[in-house]
């Protein structure tokens, strides 16, 4: 395929417009091509930042070149003064995803116990069966949330590790860190906790933050962050693992592939974008209240929401709203047994949002 100069030009000045030329060009495509409205992901509609398109703009070039080791050194330099650890405790990958699959097959093998809630997401207990683990998963509780006393009381002696998704995909719940801190505690030693933080950016209330510190105590904990979420990277596959050094280095030697160069790049200019990270946030906090507000006057039940996404219950069966949503040109979350009736549906942009409240309204009133 040739591109003219017109259309090197454009697309240039699409990549470094911002998230506001990139969302405009978006919606006439949209119109012009009658592209539904994506809502089943999670993927954040507004990054990645200026900064971070930049970057990648720049290393075009450099696609032929793996990253160097000084570049990868100062990432994780820069990640572990993000989190107050040391770098040898950071381990990164493409995507949060790849760890935790790493983890699965790392902590699954022989046939251990894995404990994880139910739903919950799917990576980790997946690639946990591929090695044969016995997966042991848990009813959330009336809340929705990660039952924590009876994850605990399915402890056994061939327990191997515990995942817990923090907020949790797809309910959004999310527990405090000071629960999270007394469940590690109690646990027996030989237990590895792996805590997914990908949705932990997008939490409002009291102690609902990081347990990455847990790291440095006595337990044996896996922190995994995502730069897919709130820094809008989801497409381009970058994210790391906190933990103590001997469990780095196990898991960065079961890790399948490292990051390229333009994740490299990318990941370290959005890290240091703090005002268009500040922005992100507040307008997808803005648009899930809108969510829950219009679910409440509509009638409809919800998990309190604490990551990018609501989960709500649809008051039909899920395949039937699915099926009105896309008439309407919208797609939304797929099915999370034993939820029948329960759409994940993902904070887009403010018009994506109006949208979708406005084919709510009509499918609740239909």
């Amino acid at each position: 395929m040739s591109l003219s100069r017109r259309d090197l030009i454009t697309a240039s000045a699409l990549l470094l417009a911002g998230p506001a030329g990139a969302l405009r060009a978006a919606d006439q495509g949209a119109a012009a091509g009658g592209k539904p409205i994506v809502l089943c992901w999670n993927e954040n509609p507004y990054g990645p930042s200026p900064a971070a398109r930049l970057a990648v703009s720049r290393a075009i070039a450099d696609g032929c070149r793996y990253p160097d080791d000084d570049e990868v050194d100062a990432l994780e330099g820069a990640l572990a003064a993000h989190e107050k650890i040391d770098a040898d405790s950071i381990v990164t990958g493409t995507g949060s995803g790849e760890l935790l699959r790493a983890l699965g097959l790392l902590y699954g093998r022989d046939g251990a116990e894995i404990i994880c809630a139910a739903p919950t997401y799917e990576e980790l207990p997946k690639y946990a069966a591929l090695r044969g683990a016995a997966l042991k998963p848990v009813p959330v509780d009336a809340q929705l949330r990660h039952d924590l006393p009876a994850m605990a009381g399915a402890v056994t002696e061939r327990t191997r590790a515990i995942y817990l998704c923090n907020p949790n995909n797809p309910t959004g719940t999310a527990l405090p860190a000071a629960a999270v801190r007394a469940f590690v505690a109690a646990l027996p030693e030989h237990v590895v906790t792996i805590v997914d933080e990908a949705y932990m950016d997008f939490t409002v209330g009291q102690d609902l933050r990081s347990v990455a510190d847990l790291v440095q105590g006595k337990r044996r904990v896996v922190v995994l962050r995502t730069f897919s979420k709130i820094h809008g990277m989801a497409g381009l596959r970058f994210g790391y693992a906190i933990t103590r050094p001997d469990l780095a280095e196990t898991l960065e030697d079961t890790r399948m592939t490292t990051p390229n160069i333009y994740a490299v790049r990318a990941a370290r200019a959005s890290l240091d974008d703090k005002a268009f990270l500040a922005d992100t946030r507040r307008r997808i906090l803005a648009s899930r209240t809108r969510i829950t507000t219009e679910l409440g006057r509509l009638g409809l039940k919800f998990a309190e929401p604490q990551g990018n996404f609501v989960f709500f219950d649809t008051g039909m069966p899920l395949e039937r709203f699915t099926s009105l949503m896309q008439a309407r040109n919208i797609l939304v979350g797929r099915l999370f047994p034993p939820f029948a009736t329960w759409c994940r549906i993902t904070i887009g942009t403010e018009p994506e949002v109006a949208s979708f409240l406005t084919a709510l309204r009509a499918v609740k009133a239909a």
